[in-house]
């Protein structure tokens, strides 16, 4: 007789639980979206894509394990890794998207006892997880399959060979765009850097028959053709990047460094919102300014000097927002005016430089709009007048003078060289790159190719010389007035 009602007594607690269970998903699920500006579906359609393109193997991507630098101002996790989970911490993990049986599987290492401990009471959790639990709760918050420990992936792709011993592995083997080690050791020694070659090495030992192909091409050409939520959150990161670069505009004077610089950028980024630097910010003068940029990343100061009266500054930066990426870049005055020779060659580098980005349009080649840019230069060499114009169009007409083409997104370059025929979707830059007598000129902005043309991802910056210098007076006046009010209202306060 009073079975009925302790039944429902007991089943409180069960209940209870399971809505609990439920509020703190959809917190998680809630926190993420807001988080991350992608919606789950987009991830699993990606991954979707990705089986679609590999039908014969399965895409393996590992997670990075290890923690960040001291020196980074956060964890960065693999792009391809993340581009297909939303994870941006998950640690320790292998993505299996398998194109056989359209599934996706990831498999994860439970935490330690030390882990559990660290990560106790953190608010690294759902989507913002270092560790993952396995299992169907796990599976419905992040619409993956199969979520699983990891002690069972060597017995699924045994399973898997099995079943098709000609099953390709598909691992991401790095492209152009990976700034990673290509040599770490002398030849007949094992690499000891570089996840991209160290991942097919592990699985090539473990099956040495096995049929290892190259995932690159594939996740780039799925990766290059940006949604409606990426455009959005490069534009963010955009925003940032022009706060940044005006901050540094204003803080150009004689007598500065270029680190001084170069932190002004990254104080005006940060505090306007950014999440870090997606390069660190690029700002040479003088003779340094003609050297390539790959230097930066082999000299420990970073080609630091101090700006001259005279001189022009080649500003290149970028800061993040969610993982994307912004850049953009200019040649600026260090007195705040340019000489009538280099505002010569500004217009004659802009001009040419417009006519590459408006003949931008779906299915262009990217080896079209650099002849475009450099048939102006031709057009207009013989209407220069100075001397320094002259040669800077001698430079300009030089295959070297032109930053490649590349895509642009989760990592600062993409896609290099990029695909044949550009189209809508991709996200491009590039733009003049030269040295004239010890004066370094460059201009560069993210764009994103339409149907019938372009549209700018970076907020609009000047072009011409006399837009340059307008701004440049402008942030200046408005740089003294807040430096003015800030010490009056300290003089007041004390």
């Amino acid at each position: 007789m009073n079975s009925a009602p302790h039944s429902r007594i007991a089943l409180k607690p069960i209940v209870n639980r399971q809505i609990l269970l439920f509020v703190l998903l959809a917190c998680w699920f809630g926190t993420a979206l807001a988080h991350m500006g992608i919606d789950t579906s987009e991830f699993q359609a990606r991954r979707q894509s990705v089986m679609n393109a590999v039908s014969d193997g399965i895409v393996l991507l590992h997670s990075f394990s290890g923690p960040k630098s001291w020196s980074d101002s956060g964890f960065q996790q693999d792009s391809n890794f993340y581009y297909l989970t939303g994870l941006e911490n998950l640690h320790d993990a292998i993505l299996a998207v398998d194109g056989t049986t359209k599934e996706t599987w990831l498999f994860v290492m439970a935490p330690t006892e030390r882990q559990q401990r660290r990560f106790s009471g953190s608010v690294l959790n759902g989507w913002d997880s270092v560790y993952l639990t396995p299992g169907r709760e796990t599976e419905q918050l992040l619409g993956i399959d199969h979520i699983v420990a990891w002690d069972g992936f060597s017995d699924f792709i045994e399973t898997r060979r099995k079943t098709n011993p000609k099953i390709a592995l598909y691992l991401d083997q790095s492209g152009e765009g990976k700034m990673v080690a290509d040599v770490s050791n002398p030849p007949g020694l094992a690499a000891i850097e570089n996840p991209y070659l160290l991942w097919p090495a592990a699985i090539k030992a473990k099956w040495p028959d096995a049929n290892i192909v190259d995932a690159t091409p594939i996740l780039q050409q799925i990766r290059a053709v940006k949604s409606p939520a990426e455009i959005a959150l490069m534009k963010k990161a955009a925003g940032y990047t022009d706060s940044g670069f005006r901050a540094a505009m204003a803080a150009i004077a004689p007598g500065r460094t270029s680190r001084e610089i170069e932190g002004a950028a990254i104080e005006g980024a940060l505090c306007a919102g950014a999440d870090g630097i997606s390069m660190w910010p690029e700002v040479k003068t003088g003779l340094v300014s003609g050297r390539t940029v790959f230097q930066k990343f082999y000299d420990y100061h970073g080609l630091n000097r101090t700006v001259q009266t005279g001189e022009t500054v080649l500003m290149d930066l970028g800061f993040n927002y969610e993982r994307y990426k912004g850049d953009v870049g200019r040649t600026v005055p260090v007195s705040g005016h340019f000489t009538k020779e280099q505002r010569e060659v500004i217009d004659l580098m802009n001009g040419a430089y417009q006519s590459g980005l408006h003949a931008l349009h779906d299915g262009v080649s990217s080896d079209e709009i650099i002849r475009t840019c450099r048939r102006y230069v031709e057009d207009h060499r013989p209407g220069l007048h100075s001397e320094l114009a002259r040669r800077a169009a001698v430079e300009l007409l030089k295959p070297g003078s032109w930053a490649d083409m590349y895509t642009h997104g989760l990592e600062m370059v993409e896609i290099y060289p990029p695909p044949k025929e550009l189209h809508a979707g991709n996200t491009v830059a590039f733009g003049p790159n030269f040295n004239v007598d010890g004066q370094g000129f460059y201009e560069e902005d993210v764009v994103l190719i339409t149907a019938d043309g372009y549209q700018l991802i970076n907020p609009a910056l000047p072009y011409s010389a006399a837009d340059i210098e307008k701004m440049m007076a402008r942030l200046k006046r408005s740089q003294k007035s807040e430096a003015h009010v800030s010490a009056n209202t300290s003089g007041e306060s004390l």
